[in-house]
């Protein structure tokens, strides 16, 4: 009798919340999502000119062990930065996203992958204290950017023009 009524009264718990009203949890808006995009990347390129300056300063590459897995897990959720309906004219915020990431989502994919590699690779490096090749891994990370920035990005390499 007792296991029967604690099982009911657990049915009726589960009703009741059931019936109370839901909370709303909308997803992140499109000017939202621009300006979170948008705040990352330059947060990346931050990151990528301090480890070239340390580079410049003689540091070794274990020193930038941090930033650089920062910059390689930034990498891998950055596809996800540009949810449809985020782009140039599709909202009332600044973007310079170009169209063709939606056009040509494949290709936009593939440039994000070849960052993401680059940038474990630069992390790698890191964690093995191989400065040299630390720093010129620092270029190909830096070709990655360009070759997507010259394709799905208005405007130079760098910070969006005001």
């Amino acid at each position: 009798m007792l296991k029967g009524l604690i099982v009911l009264s657990g049915a009726l718990i589960v009703l009741a919340v059931a019936g109370l009203p839901q909370e709303d949890t909308p997803g992140v808006s499109g000017p939202d999502a621009i300006a979170a995009r948008q705040a990352s990347l330059d947060m990346s390129s931050i990151t990528f000119r301090s480890m070239g300056d340390a580079m410049k300063a003689g540091r070794e590459a274990k020193s930038q062990g941090y930033p650089a897995a920062a910059l390689a897990k930034w990498a891998k959720a950055l596809p996800r930065m540009f949810p449809p309906g985020t782009g140039k004219g599709e909202t009332s915020a600044n973007t310079q996203a170009l169209p063709a990431i939606w056009r040509d989502r494949a290709g936009f994919d593939r440039a994000a992958a070849n960052y993401a590699a680059a940038t474990a690779r630069l992390g790698a490096l890191a964690a093995a204290n191989d400065t040299a090749g630390f720093t010129r891994q620092l270029e190909e990370v830096n070709q990655a950017c360009g070759l997507c920035h010259s394709r799905y990005k208005e405007g130079d390499q760098g910070p969006p023009s005001k």
